[in-house]
């Protein structure tokens, strides 16, 4: 955590404290580091005040202080003042001075044999505190374990709940961290026990040992089927830690040890020298599961969102897929985790269409026209992609995808391309400030592959702003003769999981869906195989997808989508794939990695 010294000038007061330091912020809130009138240092939590009128969270809230207040334990930081009833509610629980779980293995690698042999024995005993309060905490994981100079520190009970208390958890919506849920937190989270948190401990701890996650599908999709179905990868995990983590990752909750038996084997670790710390290997990337045939449809899939702090030393390897930016123009956090703000809905069911929403999510969002009062483009034709820049059609060429500053192509389906999820590069002041998002410093977040600037769509006020500025761009498409709208950058929560989720994404495409229905416009889904199994409730009407060929996704975007798909590849061998199992059925183009204008420099195009 980052702090100033502690004479620091003060940058505000709640409830009696001087807040002298900005620790962080989540979707729910910001966490300061507070001084009493003695000189007492505690982490206030104040919640936003958009979400002070939510009479849902604010029973969430005064639950979570409730559950603190409950626990006490060397393991756990204490609340000492709260007022859940305020204006703005707030919590001031004692400072703990120290890294996150997350940022020291980020930072430093994996955990040795004596760290970890610390680090299992404090957590299991923060769980039996916890536990012996009556508590469930739902959401141990690797930001909400502080590494203290005396041992660790379990924090954040924002999504916890008492056990003797029905959970505030409704039919279809459940609340956690993908990575580290346990399999009924999916599938029954109302029924959750004790050994949920045994589940979450076993995945934290090979976490620690190993800096990789037993369950890391590359998106929280395919994360939480695999949490619910598949077998955990423990590669690199020694015994007895091995033996011990498969016995806590147990999909039966009453086949794992209970908490005094699991000290009883955390005390078997080794009390080693700590060895060299290596550098966690890469996950398991979206593009390699997406198409794996361990992920059979049949069976209920869970849909989930992500909440912050999660990746820590590792990045998706397909972080780059999918971003081929319009105009280009010619030139192609440092995280803070803190206590009890990620709060996130998640829901389970292959398709969500029309089930309840998120809280992230607008209920009130109307209705999309039906795709057949619009204008779908023709299927496997000769297409050309130049959202880089206009140029002469090629010769049969009968649908384009432009960038909506150019005009539509005569005698062709002419596609508008519009920048809606990131900010354009250089375009940062064509908007509201308020709308770009932020880290927990305030610092602007980029996408740093294309230097753009990622929009703030966590929230419903936002969304309807955002979408106000590109509904315009949609209306000058409409104008101009476009038949159709290709919305780019869909899939940004995929590459920024700490702050957005897919949820949001939906909500805002909805939005963008709505409106371009109304205009006359068919809009595409591009790329986000992610979300194909919701294109429909979402509104979308055929495809455009970025390298289905190389990442073998052609076909989920085939079935999805009736074999309305627009390809585009950028190399040979993305190409050499997609035509050879798509060229009678889809349209596919190969374009080089810029799409300059025919006669710039690096300019390619070739067709099956």
């Amino acid at each position: 955590m980052s702090l100033n010294p502690g004479g620091s000038e003060p940058i505000g007061s709640i409830g009696g404290y001087a807040l002298v330091d900005r620790l962080g912020s989540g979707g729910m809130g910001v966490v300061y580091l507070g001084r009493s009138a003695s000189g007492r240092q505690v982490a206030v939590k104040v919640v936003h005040a958009q979400y002070a009128q939510d009479e849902e969270f604010r029973t969430r809230f005064r639950q979570e202080v409730a559950a603190v207040r409950r626990v006490s334990g060397a393991f756990t930081a204490p609340v000492v003042d709260a007022d859940p009833d305020a204006e703005q509610p707030w919590m001031a629980t004692l400072f703990v001075p120290g890294r996150t779980l997350a940022q020291a293995i980020a930072e430093e690698g994996p955990l040795g044999g004596r760290e970890v042999r610390t680090l299992a024995l404090g957590l299991v005993e923060a769980l039996r505190d916890i536990h012996r309060a009556g508590v469930v905490h739902r959401d141990l994981k690797p930001s909400n374990v502080l590494m203290a100079e005396d041992g660790p520190r379990v924090i954040d009970f924002g999504i916890s709940h008492a056990a003797d208390n029905q959970a505030l958890t409704v039919t279809g919506r459940l609340i956690g961290t993908p990575p580290f849920m346990s399999p009924e937190q999916f599938s029954a989270p109302r029924d959750v026990t004790a050994a949920s948190d045994v589940f979450s401990l076993g995945s934290l701890l090979v976490y620690a040992a190993t800096g990789n996650r037993p369950f890391d599908g590359g998106s929280p999709y395919l994360t939480g089927y695999q949490v619910m179905y598949e077998a955990p990868v423990l590669d690199g995990v020694a015994e007895p830690l091995r033996s011990i983590a498969e016995r806590c990752l147990d999909k039966d909750p009453a086949a794992r040890p209970e908490v005094d038996e699991l000290h009883r084997m955390l005390r078997t670790l080794p009390d080693s020298a700590t060895p060299a710390r290596t550098a966690p290997s890469a996950p398991k990337t979206a593009g390699s599961l997406a198409s794996s045939s361990q992920v059979p449809m049949t069976h209920p899939l869970p849909r989930v969102a992500a909440t912050a702090g999660e990746k820590g030393a590792t990045d998706s390897a397909r972080a780059g897929h999918g971003r081929r930016r319009r105009r280009i123009l010619i030139g192609l956090v440092a995280a803070v985790a803190v206590t009890g703000l990620s709060i996130t809905a998640v829901r389970i069911g292959a398709h969500r269409n029309n089930t309840s929403q998120s809280s992230n999510v607008s209920a009130s969002a109307p209705a999309s026209a039906p795709a057949g009062t619009v204008a779908l483009p023709p299927k496997h034709v000769r297409w050309d992609y130049q959202i880089g820049g206009a140029y002469t059609l090629p010769t049969g060429v009968q649908v384009v995808s432009r960038s909506h500053e150019d005009t539509p192509a005569a005698g062709a389906y002419n596609i508008c391309n519009v920048n809606a999820f990131q900010v354009q590069n250089g375009a940062e002041g064509d908007w509201d400030s308020d709308l770009l998002l932020r880290d927990a410093k305030g610092s602007v977040v980029h996408d740093k592959s294309w230097d753009e600037a990622v929009l703030d769509i966590r929230t419903e006020v936002k969304r309807q702003r955002i979408a106000a500025k590109v509904n315009a761009w949609i209306d000058e498409c409409a104008a101009k003769g476009y038949k159709a709208v290709e919305p780019d950058n869909y899939d940004t929560f995929t590459r920024f999981p700490d702050y957005l989720t897919a949820d949001q994404a939906e909500a805002l495409m909805k939005l963008l869906s709505v409106h371009a229905h109304q205009r006359g416009l068919a809009i595409a889904q591009k790329n986000t195989v992610e979300l194909v199994s919701d294109r429909a409730s979402v509104g979308l009407d055929f495809a455009v997808v970025e390298e289905c060929g190389q990442w073998n996704e052609c076909d989920r975007f085939a079935e999805a989508f009736d074999n309305n798909v627009l390809v585009v590849e950028y190399t040979a061998k993305g190409l050499s794939k997609a035509c050879s199992g798509w060229s009678s059925t889809l349209s596919i183009v190969r374009r080089d990695r810029d799409v300059v204008p025919k006669g710039a420099r690096g300019y390619l195009r070739q067709t099956c």
